[in-house]
């Protein structure tokens, strides 16, 4: 919304960027030889699907909906994230240590909050996709009886 770009372009943009840093990021682990090859190509194949899933949510699913979706993505993944913040400045010594049980209830609310981040997303693009398909088969359908009747 702020500088006016489509969905489709959004989503471009941050795909383009995930690749930069994973490159980055990559060549320096890799150069410590810290890379397993294994889970590399099991990440590498959940990303082909998600790709293929993905080009077909912005062939059906509204642009703003899209916007919608990766926007409460991201306030939610920000709450998770914030969840976890005190226990990170415990770890560094910037405060003090947090009590086991809070240390215990802050993890549960970052990982249930990931959780409702992942489904919700999931849930509301599946919906949105499906409808879409639906509607595009029923215009064809449509066209189809005009155009032959």
């Amino acid at each position: 919304y702020v500088v006016g770009a489509s969905a489709v372009v959004a989503s471009a943009t941050e795909l383009i960027i995930a690749f930069v840093m994973g490159a980055w990021g990559s060549i320096q682990w890799g150069l410590s030889g810290l890379i397993d090859i294994r889970l590399t190509l099991l990440i590498l194949a959940g990303s082909l699907i998600g790709v293929q899933l993905g080009a077909l949510g912005t062939t059906y699913v509204k642009d703003y909906m899209i916007k919608l979706v990766m926007a409460s993505t991201m306030l939610i993944v920000a709450v998770s994230r914030g969840a976890k913040i005190p226990g990170y400045l415990a770890d560094l010594n910037l405060r003090p240590a947090l009590e086991p049980q809070m240390a215990h209830i802050l993890s549960q609310v970052s990982f249930w909050a990931l959780v409702t981040a992942l489904a919700s997303a999931g849930l509301i693009i599946t919906v949105a996709m499906v409808r879409g398909m639906t509607q595009a088969k029923a215009e064809t359908r449509r066209a189809e009886v005009v155009s032959h009747g």
